[in-house]
C-alpha cells in the first residue's frame, strides 16, 4: 500500500519536474542583467512604427490575459525605428506614456498603430497625435494637461532611460522585444518553439516566477 502510494505521488512529481527543466537558457531566454525588478513583470520594447510590433498586438491580447496574478505587463518605446528626429521620437514617446495613465490606453495604442500602419498617416506635429487622443473619447484640454505633466514626462524619460541601458548591454537591437523582470530576455520564434500565446505565457510566468 505504501508502495503504491509513492509510486502515485511519484506519478505527479514528474510531469511537474519535466515542466520546470522545459525551458533553457541559452535557448528560450537570455539572463541580461544579474538582479531582477522587486515585483514580477514583462516589458514589451517596441515602435508604433515598426510592422511586426503592429502585427504582435493580436498576439499580445491573446497572451497577457494568461499571465499569473501579480505579473504587470508594460510598454516601453524605442526611439530608433521611424523618424530619426530624436524630438520627434521623444514626442511619439510621451504620447504612450499620456495614453498610459489614461482608462482609454488601450484603444489609444490601437488608434496610433491603425493611424500609421492601415490608415497610413503621420504623425507630423503633436496636435495629430492630439486627434487621435480625442478621437478615443479623450477630453482635449485633459489630453494637454497630462501630456505635460510631470509624471508623465518623468515615465518617458525612464523609457528612454531603460532602452539606453539595454542596448549598452546589447540586449535590445530589434523590436518587438520582451524582458522579464528586467533579468530576463525572451528567446521567440522558430529556433526556440516559443511561438503561440499559451507558449509565450508560460515562458513568462516560469521566469516571472525564477
Amino acid at each position: 500500500m505504501l508502495k503504491s502510494i509513492k509510486a502515485a505521488l511519484l506519478a505527479l512529481m514528474l510531469p511537474l519536474a519535466a515542466n520546470a527543466a522545459t525551458y533553457e537558457e541559452g535557448k528560450h531566454y537570455e539572463v541580461i542583467a544579474e538582479r531582477g525588478t522587486k515585483k514580477p513583470e514583462v516589458t514589451e520594447y517596441f515602435s508604433f512604427y515598426c510592422p511586426a510590433c503592429n502585427n504582435f498586438e493580436g498576439l499580445i491580447e491573446e497572451f497577457k490575459p494568461k499571465l499569473d496574478d501579480g505579473v504587470k505587463f508594460k510598454k516601453s518605446h524605442v526611439d530608433f525605428i521611424g523618424s530619426r528626429d530624436p524630438e520627434h521620437q521623444k514626442m511619439i514617446a510621451t504620447a504612450l506614456a499620456t495614453a498610459e495613465v489614461l482608462p482609454q490606453k488601450k484603444q489609444i495604442v490601437s488608434a496610433m498603430f491603425n493611424h500609421i500602419h492601415t490608415k497610413r498617416g503621420k504623425f507630423n506635429e503633436l496636435a495629430d497625435i492630439k486627434d487621435v487622443f480625442v478621437a478615443q473619447g479623450v477630453d482635449g484640454a485633459k489630453f494637454d494637461k497630462m501630456y505635460k505633466s510631470f509624471s508623465v514626462r518623468t515615465k518617458a524619460s525612464k523609457m528612454a532611460r531603460q532602452q539606453k541601458q539595454l542596448q549598452e548591454k546589447g540586449a535590445l537591437s530589434s523590436v518587438p522585444t520582451f524582458i522579464v523582470s528586467g533579468k530576463y530576455k525572451l528567446v521567440l520564434g522558430r529556433d526556440s518553439g516559443i511561438t503561440s500565446p499559451d507558449d509565450i505565457a508560460k515562458l513568462i510566468n516560469y521566469l516571472a516566477s525564477k
